[in-house]
C-alpha cells in the first residue's frame, strides 16, 4: 500500500519533529521532508510534491500564508492544512481564499491531529466552530428574509444585508448543499443528509461554482466572507 507523503512547516523545531515523530508511527504516512521557513516550504514542495503540507502562519523569509498561496498555484491538487495557535479570523479567512483545506491548532490530542490530517486528505474542509457558525447564521438569515419574517427590531446589520445580496442567486436546494459544505461534509454526507444521488451533489455544486464565480470548496466559503464583511 502507498503511502500518503507529508511535508512540515514550522519554524520551531520541537513543533517540526514532535509531528514528524507522530506521523511516523502511522503506517500509511510518510514525512518526506521538514523545514522551518516558508521559501524552503515551496522549494521542497517543488522537489517532493506532497500530498499534504502541513503549515505553520508565521515563519521567517515567507509567512505560511503566503507559501500556501505560492504552492496552490503552482500545484493546486497538493493540500495545505495551517498549524496555527491562533483563533483570529483574519488568518482563517486569509488561509481559505489562498486555498488551504483547513487548520490544525497546536497542541490539540493525538487522535484530534491524526483525524484533522485524514480529514483534510479526505475532502472535508476543518476550520473553527465559530467560523461555521457564522457562516451558516448568515444562510439562516438570508432564508427568513426571503419569507419576511425578519421584523424591524431584528433587522439585519449592513454586513449581513451584503452577505444576504450575494445569496440571492442560489436556490434553497443550493443553500441547503453550501450550509452541509461549510460543516466540512464529503459529497457522500451531503447526498445521505439531503436524500440525493452522489453525482446530483456533484451537479449541484457545478452548478454553486459557477452561479459565484468560483472553482472549489475552499473558494465556496471564502466567498462568503471579504474584507467588507
Amino acid at each position: 500500500m502507498s503511502k500518503t507523503t507529508i511535508l512540515i512547516a514550522d519554524d520551531q523545531p520541537l513543533i517540526r519533529d514532535g509531528l514528524a515523530a507522530l506521523l511516523s508511527m502511522e503506517e500509511k504516512y510518510t514525512v518526506v521532508a521538514k523545514t522551518g521557513d516558508g521559501l524552503a516550504a515551496i522549494a521542497q514542495v517543488r522537489l517532493h510534491l506532497p500530498q499534504l503540507v502541513l503549515m505553520d502562519i508565521h515563519m521567517p523569509k515567507l509567512n505560511g500564508l503566503e507559501a500556501t498561496k505560492q504552492i496552490k498555484l503552482e500545484f493546486p491538487d497538493i493540500k495545505v492544512l495551517i498549524l496555527t495557535t491562533f483563533e483570529d479570523e483574519e488568518y482563517i479567512w486569509e488561509a481559505i481564499r489562498h486555498g488551504a483545506s483547513g487548520f490544525l491548532v497546536k497542541g490539540v490530542e493525538t487522535e484530534k491531529i491524526l483525524s484533522t490530517i485524514q480529514d483534510c486528505l479526505d475532502g472535508r474542509i476543518n476550520y473553527p466552530f465559530s467560523v461555521q457558525l457564522r457562516l451558516a447564521q448568515a444562510l439562516q438569515s438570508s432564508e427568513q428574509q426571503e419569507k419576511g419574517s425578519l421584523d424591524e427590531a431584528a433587522a439585519p446589520s449592513n454586513s449581513e444585508e451584503q452577505l444576504m445580496e450575494k445569496l440571492k442567486c442560489l436556490s434553497s436546494q443550493e443553500r441547503n448543499i453550501v450550509k452541509n459544505l461549510i460543516q466540512g461534509k464529503s459529497n457522500q454526507a451531503i447526498a445521505s443528509e439531503l436524500f440525493l444521488t452522489t453525482g446530483t451533489v456533484k451537479n449541484y455544486l457545478s452548478t454553486i461554482y459557477k452561479k459565484l464565480n468560483v472553482s472549489s470548496r475552499s473558494e465556496t466559503i471564502a466567498y462568503f466572507h471579504n474584507n467588507d464583511l
